[in-house]
């Protein structure tokens, strides 16, 4: 599935920012502590994204991530 990321609010250091795009690749799995907390509201997705990413840090750059589905938007399929 395409997707943007939206940026987070109020900007953290490791986010996206620009909102990239990306291909949902794999759901990620989920760690000992995101399991441990009651109703953490994570479940994140693998995306592929369409160009390497730097994070707002400038750390990367990154061809894959695993993002938040909070932060994920379905966007328009792109044209083959």
């Amino acid at each position: 599935m395409q997707v943007y990321v939206l940026e987070q609010e109020p900007p953290s250091p490791d986010d996206w920012p620009g909102e990239p795009t990306g291909v949902i690749i794999a759901r990620a799995d989920r760690s000992i502590r995101s399991i441990s907390l009651p109703n953490d509201g994570f479940t994140g997705w693998v995306v592929a994204f369409s160009e390497p990413q730097l994070r707002r840090d400038g750390d990367g750059p990154y061809e894959t991530a695993i993002i938040p589905a909070v932060l994920l938007v379905a966007a328009e399929p792109a044209e083959a």
